[in-house]
């Protein structure tokens, strides 16, 4: 089934080449993402304060989400309304009310354990990981999948042009960096008949 309208809490938006890869997929339609001003707010920081990104980065990152998905955000104070009755973990209360305000089925969250399945179901919502999200898609929107890493691998060039088996290495957590998104990594390349490769070290 095609997933349509999704929150992505901080933890995705955070999380590099993740973000990316949901993007271009949302491009594709493969669904329609979701935010509030304090999601964005908390990316920002996030990524500032830990070097992922200049401040001047950021701004040209979220004006380039802002053109591409201009009708993402839900109103935060329809969210902040609601937030305190939420019944999840207190940090992440607000990212199911963004859901519940904006009437989104779907949260994406890399903290699942801030939602857990009776809380959810209290409000009528679903969480998914990443990586859950992705093996989804694979499975329903292989096409989309594929159309999708082959346009991010064409903008991935630290310190060298990327490849899909370098990507999805990195999803997978080969060479240096947690694993994002490793059981997508792994359909995905056995899907497409290709052995996924450690991806270019880019502190070299």
């Amino acid at each position: 089934m095609r997933r349509d309208r999704s929150v992505l809490d901080a933890s995705v938006l955070y999380s590099e080449p993740v973000r990316s890869l949901l993007l271009w997929i949302a491009t594709q339609e493969g669904f329609d993402p979701c935010w509030t001003e304090r999601i964005l707010e908390e990316t920002r920081r996030n990524l500032i304060a830990d070097g992922a990104v200049s401040p001047t980065q950021w701004e040209d990152l979220q004006a380039a989400m802002q053109e591409a998905f201009p009708e993402a955000v839900i109103e935060q104070a329809d969210a902040d309304a609601i937030e305190h009755e939420m019944p999840n973990d207190e940090k992440d209360r607000h990212v199911l009310a963004a859901a519940v305000a904006g009437n989104v089925e779907l949260v994406i969250t890399s903290n699942l354990r801030h939602f857990e399945q009776a809380d959810l179901e209290e409000v009528g919502k679903q969480a998914l990981s990443p990586d859950q999200l992705l093996c989804e898609l694979l499975a329903t929107e292989p096409t989309v999948i594929h159309n999708a890493t082959e346009r991010l691998v064409t903008v991935m060039r630290t310190p060298r042009p990327w490849s899909i088996p370098e990507l999805l290495g990195r999803l997978a957590g080969l060479g240096h960096g947690d694993a994002l998104a490793p059981r997508f990594a792994k359909a995905a390349a056995a899907k497409l008949g290709i052995e996924m490769a450690a991806p270019p070290d880019r502190r070299s």
